[in-house]
């Protein structure tokens, strides 16, 4: 019997649209929405699949992020703007394999097997040099991509040596929904360890201006970006922190575009935009509760389906002395 062999299938925002006002009842076999409905049931289609992102952790939107070393702050700003804090889906690690001065544009790198290098450069890369004094000195590359000799936008501030790390990546990620779990990295060696989540007021009451290997860390979404506080704050680019977020779904910008969503979701997704969109068209009552009634169904099936797998543990509570 003969297959199709084909594992790519998508809908766009259009033919979500369409599906979900047949179910209602508003286009017949055939039919396709209006310029006027497109665009306000689009509207709809977006709202739901925001509020939707917070209901559960679809494990096609749980990437691993890294956070890269800063001096002298506590509260990093994750999100993509020029302005944030430097962190990407990417990780760029490498060292000096000689000592550059104060004011020095050329850095010569290493990108033999053996040593801690992860990524290849590219020209107009953001990089950041860990400076003698601790401090990181961030720019951009402006030649020299993919080999040992890299050629900085601007001169480093103060010396760096031989062995110093050197990180890079190509853009800033987007503003993560939340944080699931944190770990220190040792640009070195690779070795990890956990960093504990404590309520932002805790850390808040610790002493900002203390420096160290980072062992706590706090998570609060804003309007633009996401902050993530550690402490104590980074003596040096010894270390790296490696994070599990939770990525936003891409914004449906136009009808045309394709969902961010598992295929597995697609019919729920259908079910819940008619539902939505039932009371706007005035679908009667009875029809209303029978069309939640099936699209819940769906709706709690997918969820259990995205979501990841973890195991619960049951102890007996202590007895009281």
């Amino acid at each position: 019997m003969a297959t199709s062999n084909s594992f790519d299938y998508s809908r766009t925002g259009t033919q979500i649209i369409n599906a979900a006002l047949r179910k209602i009842g508003v286009l017949a076999e055939g039919q396709a929405a209006t310029t006027a409905q497109t665009a306000d049931v689009l509207e709809s289609l977006n709202f739901m699949l925001k509020a939707w992102s917070n209901k559960g952790l679809d494990v096609k939107q749980i990437r691993t992020a890294y956070i890269y070393p800063e001096d002298g702050i506590n509260e990093l700003e994750l999100g993509n703007a020029s302005a944030d804090h430097e962190w990407s889906l990417e990780l760029g690690l490498t060292s000096l394999t000689a000592a550059a001065a104060a004011a020095a544009t050329a850095l010569t790198v290493t990108i033999t097997a053996g040593d801690a290098v992860v990524g290849t450069t590219a020209n107009s890369d953001i990089i950041g040099v860990e400076l003698d004094s601790g401090n990181i000195f961030w720019t951009t590359l402006s030649a020299g991509g993919g080999t040992t000799a890299l050629t900085l936008a601007a001169g480093i501030t103060t010396a760096a040596a031989s062995g110093n790390r050197v990180y890079f990546f190509t853009a800033r990620a987007f503003r993560p929904e939340s944080i699931l779990d944190a770990y220190l990295v040792t640009a070195s060696t690779g070795g990890r360890r956990e960093l504990t989540k404590t309520p932002e007021s805790t850390l808040q009451g610790l002493d900002q201006t203390e420096e160290g290997a980072p062992t706590q860390y706090c998570f609060r979404q804003m309007l633009d970006d996401s902050v993530m506080r550690i402490w104590p704050r980074w003596p040096d680019g010894k270390t790296y922190i490696e994070a599990r977020i939770l990525h936003q779904y891409d914004d449906m910008d136009a009808a045309s575009d394709t969902l961010a969503f598992a295929p597995a979701a697609y019919e729920a997704i259908v079910y819940g935009l008619a539902i939505r969109l039932a009371p706007d068209y005035k679908l009667p009552l009875q029809e209303r509760m029978v069309l939640k009634q099936e699209g819940d169904t769906m709706i709690d099936s997918m969820f259990s389906a995205l979501t990841e797998g973890t195991s619960i543990y049951f102890q007996p509570e202590a007895a009281r002395g």
